[in-house]
């Protein structure tokens, strides 16, 4: 699973303008690999788009797709990364090798799901023969699964950053959570605007919203989802403490983000407790909210707390987890 699918639009793209294209798509992996389950490259007898790890493992997947090219027969293929290309990764990848044209409705219907933001499921058979889209919201987890012989995958419904404030950190983060693929919408009622600049919809944001009352901005975006990530990055600490306890008991199953020091934090805990919005430091409303949001860097400057929490937000979307990982086999 991708956060965006440029892959998929570059290839039916193509295959518009009447080329053949071929699919490579990761369907199995054992070990330490590069990619994983819906890594996706496609190949015409001209272009290729997309990764599925570089070196020699590309190399030879690259082959393989110029012979699914030439033959019209897709396939599986399997390499172990050591024992078959002397690569150091440790691991096995297994390869759906597919010719796009008898699967040409699929992939459209896909791509046009991308574009308008409908949900969908993509499923690629494991054994090379074709695709299958489904153009309803599905059930499953962000990650792919493989079930009766197809990689399934969601696609269609990007996350969203719903990010509170217009400031330095907004700034930085907004531009970098829209190029890995979230959807931002930035909310800010102008008056604690640190910039001389009018309030305007930035190129990063799908859309600005001029409020902080987070019950306001779920009336305006049809309410908050489990695939939106909440962050409160505004530069007054009276807003955030405003914004925090409107969300404490918020059900979507939302994720909410809170930046700022260790102090900080422990303060707003006990005001929330003092005013029995939350009953002890481990209630469950408590432990939901992720704050200081970012990953333990040492990030200072607001664009160092821009990767922080960017990467943060990556690595809930791609494992569920809100703590770093560790470089192991998944």
């Amino acid at each position: 699973m991708q956060l965006t699918e440029p892959v998929l639009m570059e290839a039916v793209a193509a295959m518009a303008r009447g080329e053949a294209v071929a699919f490579a798509t990761v369907v199995s992996v054992s070990g330490s690999t590069p990619r994983h389950l819906g890594a996706r490259m496609a190949a015409s007898t001209t272009s290729q788009w997309g990764t599925i790890g570089g070196g020699r493992v590309e190399q030879e997947v690259v082959a393989g797709l110029r012979r699914t090219l030439q033959t019209g027969v897709g396939g599986y293929v399997e390499h172990h990364l050591v024992r078959d290309l002397a690569m150091c990764c440790g691991g096995s990848m297994g390869f759906a090798l597919t010719l796009a044209a008898p699967s040409a409705l699929a992939l459209q219907a896909a791509v046009a799901g991308l574009r308008n933001g409908t949900g969908g499921q993509l499923q690629t058979a494991v054994d090379g023969s074709g695709f299958r889209y489904i153009a309803a919201p599905d059930v499953l987890p962000n990650q792919p699964r493989v079930l009766e012989g197809m990689l399934c995958e969601r696609l269609g419904v990007p996350p969203r950053a719903i990010v509170f404030g217009l400031g330095h950190v907004a700034r930085a983060l907004g531009p970098l959570a829209h190029a890995v693929g979230f959807n931002v919408v930035v909310c800010d009622d102008g008056e604690t605007n640190v910039h001389d600049e009018p309030m305007v919809t930035p190129a990063w944001a799908s859309r600005l919203i001029e409020s902080f009352d987070p019950r306001e901005v779920a009336h305006t975006l049809g309410g908050f989802g489990r695939n939106d990530y909440i962050l409160i990055v505004t530069r007054d600490h009276a807003v955030d403490q405003r914004i925090l306890e409107a969300l404490v008991d918020e059900p979507s199953g939302a994720l909410v983000g809170m930046i700022g020091s260790r102090g900080k934090v422990a303060r707003f805990r006990k005001r929330l407790l003092a005013k029995g919005l939350i009953a002890a430091d481990d209630d469950p409303r408590w432990l939901r909210i992720v704050a200081p949001i970012g990953l333990d860097i040492g990030a200072e400057t607001p664009p160092e707390i821009a990767v922080a929490v960017v990467a943060q937000l990556v690595a809930h979307y791609r494992t569920g987890r809100t703590t770093a990982g560790q470089w192991l086999p998944r």
